[in-house]
């Protein structure tokens, strides 16, 4: 056995995880609609006895009734609980639907995903096949080593400001902890925002004399605008990086374009938009049939249906007589009918008591698979939504059986397990290059985000947040916001492997080149 899966074969474990589960609950809730018929047919039997027991004039009763009033009890009782019986069977039946209709929409599912992988391998046949056309364009390999030398700057850039970004956390500590220093920068002491009267200012000038605070100022000055200046650098060259890829990404999608590939991606998209709008409904006969099961659940603990009528008609009745007092008054008679009847009534309550605690029981364990099922149902959603399930992830399956384990024990939520999951997903070599085509063609083929292992644009996301950390910056002289942050854009990674041209370096991967520092824009 592989220790890989791809998202398709996890996807595939996935659904066969969640028919058990669903099998499983309908299984305890037809175990439960034995428990909850032999109830039934308890009550019955008790209302008959009483009934026997009126009709033998045991006139001193406490119930005090006669025996026309047990017949009606015991014929009302039979009716209600036979209506009850129905109304489960009813429910039972609308959950049998809702699961058939679960296992039509994942079986459409199934098929619509098999058509879009053929749809996505003829697509990906043509755009391979205009990659290799381009990759002998002198001009093309011009525009990928512009690209490579701007995304490359950028990352130094990035890396600049968060070492920046940690000297002023690291050195500025001691300048901050300083009393009479923090007096005088609050104060604004040696800049030109500075404000104070003559014997005020004699006292400042006397405090920076004790703390050497000339020098201080400088340095401290430059350590707080140091990562300002760097960061309005950094947006600079990333708006730099941005035009580079865009001029790569026009190039290759008019190659795709002259090589006809427009229809098979219309086809591709098409088919994506169809499985997306599978899910949707998948997720809201999700919805119904764990609603349906809990309604289910609900009519066997009696809680909905004619069984809650008939238990109060039976307890408003019976508990007029106790069985201490049957005894008794049986006892007075020569007649053995009536301690029949009474060791029945005892027998019978015994096993009702017994029956009330094994259907908590069995209800449990509904409820508990009810729960299971929403967790399973949650994650797939979820698996699907970070495209794990696409053909291009490879997962480790150890990690995957991992996964499933922790969520049935529920000692992690779903987002925790899913993310567990993630630093073991790698991203299966497409037949182009990854990022040729852009995010269009990303999307169209289904390709997972994911970046040596973490999920696509995490990497990005953090830098992208240290700069806006930094464009917050804090209070005080020298410092503070220079520039509003980085607009939100598509990292594209030199992880993700390398190209091969004629000449010139790839385009990322360990053979591309790397631009140098601060090339562009200047440097520090």
């Amino acid at each position: 056995m592989s220790n890989l899966l791809n998202g398709r074969d996890a996807l595939a474990l996935m659904d066969s995880e969640l028919g058990k589960l669903r099998h499983s609950l309908a299984a305890a809730l037809a175990d439960a609609d034995g428990v909850e018929s032999r109830r039934g047919t308890i009550q019955r039997e008790q209302a008959a006895a009483y009934g026997a027991l009126a009709a033998m004039r045991l006139g001193l009763m406490q119930a005090g009734g006669n025996g026309a009033e047990f017949d009606k009890l015991e014929a009302s009782a039979r009716a209600l609980t036979e209506r009850h019986a129905a109304f489960v069977v009813a429910e039972k039946a609308a959950l049998g639907a809702q699961e058939a209709e679960l296992a039509r929409l994942e079986a459409k599912r199934s098929g619509l995903a098999a058509q879009h992988d053929s749809a996505i391998a003829a697509y990906e046949t043509r755009v391979a096949g205009a990659e290799a056309n381009l990759k002998g364009s002198a001009a093309y390999a011009a525009l990928v080593e512009a690209a490579e030398e701007a995304r490359a700057v950028t990352l130094r850039a990035q890396q600049k400001l968060e070492l920046a970004r940690t000297d002023r956390a690291e050195k500025g500590a001691p300048y901050e902890q300083d009393a009479l220093f923090s007096y005088l920068w609050k104060r604004k002491f040696r800049s030109p925002e500075y404000s104070a009267s003559g014997i005020v200012r004699m006292l400042d000038g006397w405090v920076a004399k004790l703390c050497r605070y000339d020098q201080a100022f400088l340095n401290y000055q430059h350590l707080t605008q140091l990562p300002d200046r760097i960061a309005e650098h950094a947006v600079f060259v990333a708006g730099l990086e941005d035009k580079a890829e865009a001029a790569l990404v026009d190039a290759e999608q008019k190659a795709m374009r002259e090589a006809g590939v427009e229809a098979l991606k219309a086809e591709a998209d098409r088919l994506k938009a169809e499985i997306d709008l599978c899910d949707k409904h998948i997720a809201t006969a999700e919805e119904s049939h764990r609603e349906q099961a809990r309604r289910h659940e609900a009519a066997l603990k009696e809680e909905a249906g004619p069984a809650v009528e008939a238990r109060e008609l039976l307890a408003a009745q019976l508990s007029r007589a106790s069985f201490p007092d049957l005894r008794v008054l049986a006892a007075q008679t020569v007649d053995t009918e009536d301690d029949r009847l009474v060791d029945a009534l005892v027998r019978l309550r015994a096993e009702e008591i017994s029956l009330d605690l094994e259907a908590g029981t069995r209800l449990t364990r509904s409820r508990v698979l009810r729960e299971d099922l929403a967790r399973m149902e949650a994650l797939r959603r979820q698996f699907k939504e970070a495209r794990f399930d696409s053909p291009y992830a490879l997962m480790s399956r150890a990690a995957f059986d991992e996964m499933m384990s922790n969520l049935m024990k529920g000692s992690m939520d779903v987002r925790d397990t899913l993310r567990g999951l993630s630093r073991s997903v790698r991203r299966a070599e497409a037949q182009a290059h990854p990022d040729f085509g852009g995010r269009s063609r990303q999307d169209t083929i289904g390709l997972p985000e994911i970046l040596g292992g973490m999920i696509g644009g995490v990497l990005g996301e953090v830098l992208e947040e240290a700069l806006r950390e930094t464009a917050r910056g804090s209070s005080g002289y020298g410092s503070g916001p220079i520039f509003p942050g980085p607009p939100p854009r598509a990292s594209r990674s030199s992880s993700s492997g390398g190209r091969s041209f004629p000449s010139g370096g790839g385009r990322g991967g360990a053979g591309g080149r790397r631009g140098g520092g601060f090339r562009t824009g200047g440097g520090f």
